[in-house]
């Protein structure tokens, strides 16, 4: 007996005491993994989960996924049943193209377009396209221009966009305002969703002052353009139809402010 007792002498009782040893069991304790385990008391990092929230654990689609495949994404199939497309690949475009151009003194400027087909044309699915001088990525447009909700052209006829400022001669035949024509150097298309349909210019690079047409040096500067007759449909090849002599172009070359063919285009 030690002092610990105070000197009172003692004895164990005679009930056997039990311990407990609790062992860790290991597993994934995070619910939303495939192999959660309820019983799991510390985590072992063994969890596995599912591709996506569009997979089960055992690899089924469940949906949900765009039309790229994207689980949760928001890509759509166009009209055409293209994923992300314009709509462009099943777009029967009819053959639109500028049958006159003016790039006149003071603010007299326009683009005239004609439909030479026998059904009017809803202007919906196409627009204009250009390019200030040398464009930021050659061969790319770098501007648009919608047309007017509503806006068609009627077999035969043409639809003129002059600038705002213009001549009350113009503006009375235009059919649509916009103030960002060509100063002679600054390439146009008529396109139909990515399609080009007919080129006045070009998306290539500054031409300098214009671009050289049937011979005329700087013939889209100064000057007024009327496409030949006997022309059906646009050329997107400007260099082509630009050509280099009057013979060999699709273009007739007038002098500046000259509008006598405005609002109309004979093809025969």
């Amino acid at each position: 007996v030690d002092g610990a007792t105070g000197g009172a002498a003692f004895a164990l009782s005679g009930v056997a005491e039990t311990i407990e040893i609790n062992c860790a069991v290991l597993g994934c304790m995070d619910s939303s993994a495939c192999n959660f385990s309820s019983d799991a008391t510390e985590d072992d990092g063994s969890c596995t989960y599912a591709a996506d929230a569009c997979t089960d654990c055992d690899g089924n689609d469940l949906g949900g996924q765009d039309c790229a495949g994207v689980c949760g994404g928001s890509s759509v199939e166009d009209d055409c049943g293209v994923c992300d497309g314009d709509g462009s690949s099943c777009f029967e475009a009819a053959p639109l193209f500028f049958s006159e151009y003016a790039e006149g003194s003071s603010n007299n400027k326009y683009l005239e377009i004609y439909n030479p087909t026998s059904e009017t044309v809803d202007l919906s699915g196409y627009m204009l396209a250009n390019v200030s001088n040398a464009p930021t990525t050659v061969g790319e447009y770098e501007y648009t221009m919608s047309f007017t909700e509503g806006a068609s052209i009627d077999p035969g006829d043409v639809y003129v966009v002059a600038h705002g400022s213009s001549d009350d001669l113009i503006l009375a035949e235009a059919d649509q305002t916009h103030n960002y024509l060509s100063n002679g150097d600054d390439g146009y298309a008529i396109m139909a969703g990515s399609i080009v349909l007919d080129f006045l210019g070009d998306f290539n690079g500054d031409p300098g002052s214009g671009w050289e047409v049937a011979g005329v040096s700087n013939g889209t500067k100064d000057h007024t353009l009327v496409r030949k007759c006997g022309i059906n449909s646009g050329n997107v090849d400007w260099d082509s139809a630009a050509g280099t002599s009057e013979e060999g172009s699709e273009w007739v070359v007038l002098d500046q402010d000259n509008f006598t063919g405005l609002g109309f285009h004979e093809t025969a």
